[in-house]
């Protein structure tokens, strides 16, 4: 029997909250606040968070309508890198997201504008549409709520694993993109010092960039 997931983009309407989340005032050093349009009133905020020095990752959907300059937009999954200053930033390791794993997710309230975490554990993979074809994502228990979108989520270990996009209501679960599935376009989009700097921080022994399709076969779960 296959499980049909209707999930919802967690932007800047519509998007319900799950789950358990708190104010974590160290979240600031993880993960950047973005205002579009008016501010908190119509919880117009986004997330994103440091690749490399020059770069950072964020959700596509905030991407879009963010005040700042896009350099690329993942073309399966709902990713963008844009251009941000993180001189003096620490740079955060990126790994393989791996079933069954703690993590912890970071971003700012929308009607708060507060830094704000959740704790959970990876349960499950899904895919976002057709199985194959669209992007493959993460499951987690671990709440959510407008603005997140396009924060951080760490695993057990403090390294990146992925990015969050989405919340399912009738599930109580947020939704984030797995770093493996992005791996190759972010490789991809680099260049210099900003390619090293990639490289280096996913030199992991579970951080390759190839271990996606290996590691995690493909399952009849679908999200859409």
């Amino acid at each position: 029997m296959k499980l049909i997931l209707t999930s919802l983009i967690c932007g800047l309407t519509g998007c319900s909250a799950v789950g358990h989340y708190h104010v974590d005032h160290n979240a600031s050093a993880k993960v950047d606040l973005h205002f579009i349009g008016i501010p908190v009133l119509a919880g117009a905020i986004g997330s994103s968070f440091p690749l490399t020095k020059h770069y950072s990752l964020t959700a596509g959907h905030v991407a879009k309508i963010m005040m700042v300059r896009v350099k690329a937009y993942n073309p399966t999954c709902d990713v963008a890198i844009i251009y941000h200053d993180n001189t003096g930033r620490t740079l955060p390791k990126l790994e393989t997201a791996v079933k069954g794993e703690k993590l912890k997710m970071y971003g700012y309230n929308a009607y708060t504008a507060m830094p704000t975490s959740s704790s959970g554990t990876l349960q499950e993979f899904g895919w976002w549409k057709k199985p194959g074809t669209s992007c493959r994502m993460a499951l987690t228990d671990a709440g959510g709520i407008q603005g997140m979108s396009g924060g951080p989520v760490y695993g057990g270990d403090g390294a990146v694993i992925g990015v969050f996009t989405a919340t399912h209501r009738e599930r109580n679960q947020s939704i984030f993109v797995p770093y493996q599935n992005i791996a190759n376009w972010i490789v991809g989009q680099m260049d210099g010092r900003d390619l090293a700097s990639v490289r280096q921080s996913s030199s992991s022994p579970r951080g390759s960039a190839t271990l996606f399709t290996a590691r995690f076969p493909v399952t009849s779960t679908h999200a859409k």
